[in-house]
């Protein structure tokens, strides 16, 4: 029984360790010299402790000595760094820099006369891209998490004839909207839903249809629950809010921003983008931005429940992607999204981002659900 107690104590003593280094690194990456000093004794108290206080007293002592020094440091880490309140949600002043240049670079993507909108709402100021005749009824795009709204480029060309579009970027997140307190965002899906309504009444829709990606999803979701009057079409692409969020996703992404090293984005890009080299060319500088210049404030998308799908009776679109890891197992997300009552399910062999990855084949479906009704 000792000998299994020890080898547990080994093995728990050396998760600890590896955990204080992990650790450290990340303090010592983000400048916090003597706090990695303060981690780094710990790990080094893990490893080695002085025999002669064993000698000289007991083992008890010894060990007691060993616990007592581990528990005195992490105390000090505690009080003594202690983090503020959180004032942005940019890791830097040139990340938040670089991060705009290239979503002005990415605009370079979108017709030559779209209208950059400012809106004021209780959270800050939510900026808008605007195109199309403003004689056409609208359309609002809403991006996949981590994107900004330039990311719907591959998608406008079908939309433009019809449609006056309006994409949003999604407050609390790197794009060229900006929280007025970074700790204050709408925390849940009555919050989000009721900022949307309002951005539709200062963007004087009355209703439209709403198109939206990954995170995007999930909020259009919740407007059109909480607000059914506001959509009249939902087409949701690879979207939050119908199966659980997991562990792994959130470990992933807390990954790629606590250590910024080229393999382990590339890493992270892949898992999160998919492995379409059209899609890392395109957007993969955008989203290596995102993992090193943001925190983002936004609240975490759970999904909708059964009742409230099945209460929502509007006309649904939906794609999902066999590879993609955000979503998880489409078989299990198709049937979770037949709650909805009327509800038509492409699947495509494609990442998270569906609707970049496979535009050519997305686009006519949208069109004729927008439209018509697809058969």
């Amino acid at each position: 029984m000792s000998t299994i107690l020890n080898y547990f104590g080994l093995i728990l003593k050396w998760l600890l360790i590896i955990l204080f280094l992990l650790f450290a690194l990340t303090t010592f990456l983000g400048k916090s010299y003597v706090q990695t000093l303060v981690l780094l004794l710990v790990v080094a108290s893990l490893v080695w402790w002085p025999a002669v206080i064993g000698k000289k007293w007991n083992r008890a002592i010894a060990l007691g000595s060993r616990i007592a020094f581990v528990i005195i440091l992490l105390v000090v880490n505690f009080v003594a760094f202690r983090p503020g309140p959180k004032t942005t949600i940019y890791t830097s002043d040139t990340g938040k820099k670089e991060l705009y240049r290239v979503y002005r670079d990415q605009l370079k993507n979108w017709p030559d006369n779209t209208e950059n909108i400012l809106i004021e709402t209780e959270y800050g100021r939510v900026h808008v891209l605007a195109c199309g005749e403003k004689t056409n009824p609208p359309i609002v795009l809403l991006h996949a998490a981590s994107m900004g709204a330039h990311s719907w480029a591959e998608n406008l060309a079908p939309l433009l004839p019809y449609y006056r579009i309006f994409a949003i970027d999604n407050i609390g997140e790197g794009n060229l909207s900006e929280l007025t307190d970074a700790s204050i965002y709408p925390m849940n899906g009555q919050q989000i839903a009721d900022l949307y309504s309002m951005i539709f009444d200062e963007l004087n829709i009355e209703s439209a249809p709403v198109l939206g990606a990954s995170n995007g999803g999930y909020i259009a979701q919740c407007l059109a629950y909480y607000h059914p009057g506001k959509v009249d079409k939902l087409a949701l692409f690879c979207p939050m809010g119908i199966t659980q969020l997991s562990g792994s996703s959130i470990f992933m992404l807390a990954v790629a921003s606590m250590y910024p090293f080229d393999f382990i984005r590339d890493w992270v890009a892949n898992w999160a983008l998919g492995t379409d080299p059209a899609v890392h060319k395109k957007y993969g500088k955008w989203f290596n931005c995102i993992m090193a210049s943001t925190i983002p404030s936004v609240a975490q998308p759970v999904p909708m429940l059964t009742e409230q799908k099945q209460t929502m009776d509007l006309p649904v679109l939906l794609f999902l992607g066999t590879s993609d890891k955000l979503v998880g197992d489409v078989r299990l997300a198709a049937n979770l999204a037949g709650d909805y009552p009327n509800i038509q399910t492409k699947v495509l062999e494609s990442g998270h981002m569906i609707a970049v990855e496979h535009a050519d084949t997305v686009n006519p479906i949208l069109i004729s659900f927008l439209l018509n009704d697809i058969n």
